[in-house]
């Protein structure tokens, strides 16, 4: 149960800053084919590489997304099943029964 919460809070870390929730509502939006961080740099008004890869690494480090390279590009995908799992966790093993709203 420890090893899940800290895995949970890592989540909820990474998505506790702004420009990482942005990122991943774009990963979330382009999830059928992927997207390129070159992609996600122009949607983002040209936030830096080095600050993109950033945020895609720290992301990817908790399984907020996975990439994979086809030819000289790499595509990021977001793991929305990980958001899933946590918000079923949250609500089944914490709300059920306890919670009043």
């Amino acid at each position: 149960m420890k090893k899940n919460l800290n895995n949970i809070a890592a989540v909820f870390d990474a998505l506790s800053n702004e420009t990482r929730l942005q990122i991943f509502r774009i990963l979330v939006e382009h999830s059928q084919d992927g997207i390129t961080p070159t992609e996600i740099s122009a949607l983002m008004n040209d936030l830096p590489r080095n600050t993109l890869s950033f945020h895609l690494s720290l992301m990817a480090n908790v399984g907020l997304c996975v990439f994979e390279k086809k030819g000289k590009q790499i595509f990021y995908k977001p793991q929305c099943c990980l958001i899933k799992k946590i918000t079923k966790f949250l609500l089944t093993d914490w709300c059920e029964g306890e919670c009043n709203c």
